[in-house]
């Protein structure tokens, strides 16, 4: 990955996250770093397997928008909700 697709990947967390706050903040992970930081992680693997198993959408730098946005969407929100999961379980 290249300091583009690094800044890339950054900027899609960050308007995520923003997105995230303003539709659902009590699903969003507290604190906006460890936010971000899902975010990033989640776009960068969601971008890996597109460039393994198929590829789909625009790409630019070596990242693929598509499966970035949807992997930084999908990562958030899953450790988003672990806390209602734990607790609908009773683990709390």
């Amino acid at each position: 990955m290249s300091i583009a697709g690094f800044f890339i990947l950054l900027a899609i967390a960050v308007l995520l996250m923003r997105i995230g706050n303003k539709l659902v903040p009590l699903v969003m992970p507290t604190g906006r770093l460890k936010t971000i930081g899902l975010g990033w992680a989640g776009g960068f693997l969601g971008s890996w397997v597109d460039s393994v198993w198929w590829q789909f959408g625009p790409e630019v730098a070596g990242i693929n928008l598509t499966a970035a946005a949807l992997g930084c969407a999908l990562f958030i929100l899953c450790l988003g909700i672990a806390p209602f999961i734990k607790i609908l379980l009773g683990r709390v």
